[in-house]
């Protein structure tokens, strides 16, 4: 009882700690409940360890960093410290209590999971997901899927800055129907499948089928999903091969290897890791360690994981030779991947940091010194890239001497270094918002309402042209390309125009449900203001996943461990090279957060089964 008043007490000192933070007080008050269950739950087996104590209070520190939002909270030092104590003691109790209800396993239920159950999970996300699209029709489209969508009509030349996969799953859909709206469907389609896949197979090792219900339901009316289930991204199908990764992995270690043992399994993992490795850039390192990892540890199946890694890089090979010598795509851009190193020294030049003659000249001979200090914004990188100044012939020119003379800077600069990164990755960690800061998360515009020459060449000619004359400068910048990646003689004007017409007659917005596109841009606002800490931040996922890592991390079976090592990679490679400080990036981690979560379970201490 006095644990219980005390845990009362500290999550009320919680709310004034987050005051400026919680816009929505409910927010509070399932903090306060969910304490409540976990503490009711567990006090009469709670396992009192220093390790745990301590992981507790570490993790507790970092979500209070994460979420500080300046104080003072009690208008004076004394009660501030009685705030911020009763706050870090609230938090710590969650946290460890979270860590013991994870070490207790399922009631393992002795009845068979029928495979009607995969239809129910699945069906749940398909009906609401496509209910956006209808809001939605024919899709909801950003600048790279414009991009994407004039590569898969010959409108632009096939180009690597955008996974070729995806490039050509979205020209796939358009031979069975020419809309945007067959792709998202296909996207939708195969979401669903692997949602309604990953909560079946988590069922079938133990989880009760109630809570399987729930998760579905959850992953349908997840306001993120919700919106980008009806965005052309290749980040909301990678999201999802992720989850289905993690699944395969499940299978795999649960099964202490035997799931191996068919080969039409092994078929599937060599196909799941081949798509992975192509719908981003970061894929590769994913799987590929995952893999790895997987053949030391998994000591009796090395020949047979040894078969799937060995059979996964020679597609991904041979689809690169295909890629280079077939579609002849052009390569990614080098500056794609130097957001961080851009943000670093632009904030270098804005903070009037610290540089040598030299140092100072070859930055410019890149963009001049105004324009770094003009473009620099500490969450967003676009200006940079996108200015017509930034010269990045230079860096393609000699890589070598771009990094050499970035180290230097960052000797001179270290702490204007650390603050420019920690702000280009605030979406990975920070909970808090400084004021007027926005996510990106997705694009309000509706698709006529975007100018004609991004809208169907990705790419902006200047205003007060005529669509004939953008049509001829359009075709110039194809020539351009084609020829360069070639060598060859492009199509003629003619020709070229009935492409455009092919490529732009189905570039409109018409919404099939007008009631319902209401309602989902009612909750595309409001994620995007009021629920923007929760929803478009990396950092709440990022802490459960940390405790259900730990969690495991207390149990028998350390091989389990490996489940995490997808999750914790992708966000590693998010944070060594963010190309923007968009949510879509951490999508891929937060989508499979919840199934991480309650993968933990399935192998808790307490076996009732």
């Amino acid at each position: 009882m006095l644990s219980a008043v005390v845990l009362l007490i500290s999550s009320i000192l919680l709310l004034n700690y987050y005051l400026a933070s919680f816009k929505v007080p409910i927010v509070w008050l399932i903090f306060v409940i969910l304490l409540g269950i976990l503490f009711i739950r567990n006090v009469k087996n709670i396992q009192i360890t220093w390790s745990r104590l301590v992981v507790s209070g570490v993790i507790s520190c970092f979500w209070m960093v994460s979420s500080y939002n300046g104080g003072p909270y009690g208008g004076n030092l004394f009660l501030d410290i009685i705030i911020v104590v009763g706050t870090f003691y609230s938090i710590s109790a969650f946290t460890f209590l979270l860590i013991q209800e994870l070490n207790t396993g399922y009631r393992v239920s002795k009845k068979t999971t029928k495979i009607s159950w995969f239809a129910i999970y699945t069906v749940v996300p398909l009906l609401i997901w496509t209910l956006c699209l209808l809001a939605y029709y024919p899709a909801k489209m950003t600048f790279d899927s414009y991009f994407q969508w004039a590569m898969a009509h010959g409108v632009r030349h096939y180009n690597e800055w955008h996974p070729m996969l995806h490039t050509l799953w979205i020209e796939a859909t358009t031979k069975i129907y020419n809309s945007p709206s067959s792709y998202i469907f296909s996207q939708i389609l195969v979401s669903s499948l692997i949602v309604g896949y990953a909560i079946y197979t988590l069922v079938k090792l133990g989880m009760p089928r109630w809570l399987g219900v729930l998760i579905s339901v959850g992953y349908a009316i997840y306001p993120v999903a919700m919106i980008y289930s009806a965005t052309m991204w290749k980040d909301i199908p990678f999201a999802a091969f992720i989850l289905l990764f993690i699944t395969l992995l499940l299978q795999i270690l649960k099964s202490d290897g035997a799931w191996l043992r068919n080969w039409w399994h092994i078929l599937i993992l060599i196909i799941v890791s081949f798509i992975t490795i192509n719908l981003r850039n970061n894929g590769i390192i994913i799987v590929i360690a995952s893999l790895l990892l997987l053949i030391v540890f998994m000591k009796n199946y090395r020949i047979k994981l040894s078969i799937v890694f060995i059979m996964v890089i020679g597609l991904n090979f041979v689809f690169s030779l295909f890629l280079s010598n077939v579609l002849q795509a052009q390569k990614s851009p080098l500056n794609q991947a130097l957001a961080i190193p851009s943000q670093q020294i632009a904030a270098t030049f804005k903070n009037n940091g610290q540089f040598t003659p030299e140092l100072k000249e070859y930055f410019t001979s890149i963009l001049p010194e105004e324009n770094w200090k003009k473009d620099y914004n500490p969450y967003s990188v676009d200006p940079i890239k996108h200015d017509a100044a930034y010269n990045s012939t230079v860096i393609d020119d000699d890589f070598g001497l771009y990094i050499k003379n970035w180290f230097k800077l960052l000797t001179h600069n270290f702490g204007i270094y650390v603050n420019a990164y920690l702000d280009q990755v605030a979406v990975i960690w920070q909970f808090y918002s400084p004021e007027g800061y926005k996510v990106y998360f997705d694009t309000p515009v509706a698709i006529q309402d975007m100018p004609y020459d991004i809208r169907v060449f990705a790419r902006s000619f200047g205003k007060n042209l005529t669509e004939a004359e953008i049509n001829k400068k359009g075709y110039e910048v194809y020539k351009e390309e084609y020829s360069r990646a070639t060598g060859k003689q492009t199509v003629s004007f003619t020709e070229y125009e009935k492409r455009i017409e092919k490529s732009s007659k189905s570039l409109i917005s018409i919404s099939k449900a007008s009631k319902i596109k209401e309602f989902t841009d009612w909750i595309y606002v409001k994620t995007t203001t009021d629920w923007q800490n929760y929803l478009l931040k990396g950092a709440m996922p990022l802490v459960l996943i940390l405790i259900a890592f730990v969690s495991t991390f207390y149990q028998r079976n350390k091989k389990m461990l490996l489940l995490f090592v997808p999750a914790i990679l992708v966000v590693m490679t998010i944070a060594i090279a963010m190309p923007a400080t968009d949510f879509r990036y951490c999508y891929s981690f937060v989508f499979a957060t919840p199934i991480l979560l309650f993968a933990t379970k399935l192998n808790g201490i307490d076996n009732k089964d």
